[in-house]
């Protein structure tokens, strides 16, 4: 990291915090934490780590204005027109900040499996925010009820925990292209493409289960399970890249030399 690193950081992320304060996109309380997560993201990882936490803002951003009269004729719209809070951006990308904290301590020590192994886990967080978030927004408009995911019960539209056939593929939708867009931008590698897919739906699907129990019982709050969403996805990111640097030797192990060129 350079200290010319942190100046193109702060110099891209105030334009950017204006901009969603002059285009209404957020409070002035999110505009701040955009400012500083965005700040944080690029200073740590460089322009393409700050690449996928814009794509999500932009796509999150999206989805939740989409039919937003819609949505709050059923009930189910984001407060303050859509824009969000500080409480929002650090629950969807504080997980995302300290990967990618972690994956900076660890090119510093000269550690790069580790490096490459928070690498992956930054962008898995995303892959989980950005799944969790068009799975809501477009699946409270799928016009069929929801099934509660703990007993597959019908629930009303809006119920912590609902889940919809339509909701949950915009939410592999989501996980997909924030897994495709870290491997083009050369951030994460080819093998890294399907493991973090499938970490950042999860982290989707633990969401939902956690809104359907610990959410509807009182005990967690919608910004604490979206912040549980990022870090299940960090968490299997992380595993991810540790499955997929052991399977090799595993393989080999076992015999199964010629499917070793896939983990590679």
């Amino acid at each position: 990291m350079t200290a010319f690193r942190w100046i193109e950081a702060l110099s891209a992320d105030a334009a950017l915090a204006l901009a969603t304060l002059a285009l209404r996109l957020l409070t002035p309380s999110g505009s701040l934490a955009a400012l500083l997560i965005g700040t944080a993201t690029w200073g740590l990882l460089g322009w393409r780590g700050w690449a996928v936490l814009l794509a999500f803002f932009l796509l999150g951003t999206a989805a939740t204005r989409f039919q937003y009269a819609a949505k709050h004729r059923l009930g189910v719209a984001q407060t303050d027109s859509g824009r969000r809070r500080w409480r929002h951006a650090w629950a969807n990308a504080g997980a995302g900040v300290l990967c990618a904290a972690l994956a900076a301590a660890s090119a510093a020590r000269g550690s790069e499996a580790w490096r490459e192994a928070w690498t992956w886990a930054f962008v898995a967080c995303f892959a989980a925010a950005l799944s969790d978030t068009l799975s809501s927004e477009f699946g409270q408009l799928a016009g069929k009820a929801p099934r509660l995911i703990t007993t597959w019960e019908p629930v009303a539209v809006g119920v912590d925990g609902g889940i919809t056939l339509a909701g949950t593929l915009m939410g592999l939708l989501g996980a997909a292209l924030l897994s495709l867009l870290g491997r083009f931008l050369g951030l994460t590698p080819v093998r890294a493409t399907l493991p973090i897919l499938l970490a950042g739906l999860s982290g989707n699907l633990l969401d939902s289960w956690l809104g359907a129990t610990l959410q509807r019982a009182g005990r967690m709050t919608n910004d604490s399970v979206n912040f549980a969403n990022t870090c299940g996805g960090a968490a299997l990111g992380l595993l991810g890249y540790w499955g997929m640097r052991w399977m090799p030797g595993a393989l080999a192990a076992l015999g199964l030399v010629r499917l070793r060129g896939w983990f590679s």
